[in-house]
């Protein structure tokens, strides 16, 4: 493990590189971290495996000067941003003036993507910012536009509505979906085989297949771990690479042959042991640095 500062303030973070199946650790020397910039705690889906302190009603407090502050502070640690929530999409204006600070604070070579729930998801289109995003994951996981409605409890787009906005869309390649593989869900080989056409039926042609962590009982009575699914024995999907972080995380990534052509997946797992370094920065919505999802408080404006 290697200890970085910020803002006085010492804490572990990741000295090495993820290992492919049978290869060793390689040394990562530039401290960098990815920061999930929560734009609002406020979220109107009620999805049963949701981890995130979300609220139904409320004011949304996130200041852009924190904000920029924030930035300001941890620009040398940085090599990726991601602005999720809660909805960030029920805020497109503060979320085009909270993108537009990042990337002139942080500069081009940093990657920006944003995660949605697909509501108002019509909106990307106006949002002036839009040609920084890298990428922009959609959370669905359901095939069926009704069941998908139905798990994550409000109106998400059709696949048909999704469809029409990524025709308007200058990049539509930078639109991936994630989804959570779980027993009531997607759980099996065909399963992620008929999520993967609908997807490239749709236009979208990268995804990401998440597996649960144990936040709470429905988490663990639900959870489908991807290496049990053997995709490699199956000739639709070819598997490029696999990763793994000791006992704390496995992924690997690889593609399907849908009718309409190859579809590009990702999918990540997590291990058995608890992790004993911050894996990412967080900004809340309330304008605090955390050292990681649940980690301690960096206080950036010390006495």
């Amino acid at each position: 493990m290697k200890s970085i500062k910020i803002a006085g303030q010492s804490f572990l973070i990741k000295d090495y590189y993820c290992a492919q199946d049978g290869d060793e650790y390689l040394a990562k020397t530039d401290g960098k971290l990815w920061l999930y910039v929560n734009l609002t705690d406020l979220c109107p889906c009620s999805c049963p495996f949701c981890v995130n302190p979300c609220n139904k009603s409320g004011e949304n407090p996130f200041n852009l000067s924190c904000f920029q502050n924030a930035l300001d502070r941890v620009r040398d640690y940085i090599c990726g941003v991601s602005f999720t929530g809660g909805e960030p999409m029920l805020h497109p204006q503060l979320l085009d003036k909270a993108i537009e600070v990042t990337h002139d604070t942080l500069g081009s070579e940093v990657e920006i993507d944003m995660v949605t729930s697909g509501l108002n998801f019509e909106k990307v289109l106006s949002l002036k910012t839009n040609h920084y995003l890298y990428s922009i994951h959609i959370s669905r996981h359901r095939t069926d536009d009704g069941q998908n409605r139905q798990l994550m409890g409000v109106r998400t787009p059709s696949s048909k509505n999704l469809e029409a906005i990524l025709k308007e869309m200058q990049d539509p390649g930078k639109v991936v979906f994630n989804c959570i593989l779980h027993k009531d869900g997607i759980h099996s080989v065909d399963g992620m085989a008929e999520y993967l056409e609908m997807a490239a039926q749709t236009g979208v042609r990268n995804t990401s297949f998440i597996s649960l962590i144990p936040a709470n009982d429905y988490c663990i009575e639900q959870f489908v771990h991807p290496d049990s699914l053997h995709l490699e024995k199956d000739e639709r999907f070819r598997i490029w690479n696999r990763f793994h972080d000791h006992d704390f995380c496995s992924c690997s990534s690889g593609d399907y042959k849908a009718a309409s052509g190859w579809v590009r997946f990702y999918y990540r797992a997590p291990g058995r042991a608890a992790v004993p370094y911050a894996r990412q920065l967080v900004y809340t919505a309330d304008n605090r640095l955390l050292a990681g999802f649940g980690g301690p408080s960096i206080n950036l404006n010390p006495a």
